[in-house]
């Protein structure tokens, strides 16, 4: 009889093992699933590298503070519903536009947004976009970036 008790005590001590086996497995797999999760969430949300130098990005700063916060708020949040001057942020449409259709619509003005190329060098136009990129997503980025391959910046004209 000890023989038989004996493996019944072992199959037990296997099933406990696989057991205990499983639920480590299933803790693993657990906290890969939200390790996974942590850095999609991470690397969706967090900003892009700058696509200037400091220097460029700090006059940006500068030109947005002058020219356009007023408008479009301190990082760019908006101001839709009071004066309809949209988002520039990661949150609305801004990051949709190529470079160069957001330098014609700084250099030119828009139906309610004016035009600034009298006032702004072209330098000055391009860091203000540039700045403006800080503020969307490595994705967002991405995506303008190659819309912007088939409309880039202009270069300025001699004069």
């Amino acid at each position: 009889m000890s023989s038989k008790a004996d493996r019944r005590q072992a199959r037990r001590a296997k099933a406990a093992e696989r057991q205990k086996r499983r639920a480590s497995l299933g803790w693993v797999l657990a906290i890969s699933v939200f390790l996974a999760s942590a850095y999609f969430v991470w690397t969706e949300s967090r900003p892009a590298e700058p696509l200037a130098e400091a220097e460029t990005i700090a006059l940006g700063q500068q030109v947005y503070a002058q020219n356009c916060l007023s408008c479009h708020g301190f990082e760019g949040e908006g101001h839709a519903d009071l004066i309809q001057a949209p988002a520039l942020d990661e949150t609305e449409h801004a990051w949709h536009h190529p470079d160069g259709q957001l330098q014609e619509l700084l250099t030119n003005g828009g139906t309610l947004m004016p035009a600034f190329g009298d006032e702004l060098t072209d330098e000055e136009i391009v860091a203000v976009i540039r700045y403006i990129q800080t503020w969307w997503t490595a994705d967002q980025i991405a995506s303008q970036q190659q819309a912007s391959q088939s409309y880039p910046f202009r270069q300025p004209t001699e004069d």
